[in-house]
């Protein structure tokens, strides 16, 4: 992804300042952040949306997240934090990369992340509420780390796909609509 941001800044081709770094995720200062310590927290693969990323590399994600919330708080003597994720463009997603913000917040700093809660029937929440059952009971095991299974096919070794691999391409055609 020559254009993606964070993907130059993985590879050194940026000026991003770097607060953290694995084998999996970097941690940059927010060069306009809305606040001083503004950090953006993303992983190093290009996801364009949470919803493609493995299970075991979210996880590992949010770690990272945990842990420089808690730098945040130690460091710059935050009083508290937003974590934050744009998910589509819809949600303000601007560039097609899985970014997680960690906004530092102190009293009275003069960001408002307040909204007007939607005024909602009883019969309006139940029938969304039934929708979201409907669609979380399909929800299994969580993913982990898997190990594709070597096949010998015509003496030649292949890899074999995971069993669910069809419901993961269902799935990722779901959310294509909502890349930016």
């Amino acid at each position: 992804m020559g254009d993606c941001i964070f993907c130059n800044t993985v590879e050194g081709k940026t000026k991003l300042e770097k607060v953290y770094e694995d084998a999996e995720v970097v941690a940059v200062v927010h060069p306009r952040g809305a606040v001083p310590g503004h950090i953006l927290v993303f992983p190093k693969k290009h996801y364009q949306v949470f919803e493609i990323m493995p299970d075991y590399e979210i996880g590992h994600l949010f770690d990272v997240v945990n842990k420089i919330s808690i730098a945040v708080f130690e460091a710059i003597q935050a009083q508290g934090t937003n974590i934050i994720m744009q998910n589509g463009v819809s949600a303000g997603q601007e560039l097609p990369h899985v970014v997680v913000h960690i906004i530092p917040r102190k009293e009275g700093d003069g960001l408002d992340f307040q909204w007007t809660p939607k005024q909602m029937t009883q019969e309006e929440v139940s029938s969304i509420e039934l929708k979201l059952k409907e669609a979380a009971s399909e929800i299994g095991e969580f993913e982990k780390e898997k190990k594709k299974e070597a096949v010998k096919v015509e003496g030649k070794e292949e890899k074999k796909k995971p069993a669910d691999e069809e419901e993961k391409d269902e799935d990722m055609a779901k959310q294509l609509e909502r890349i930016p």
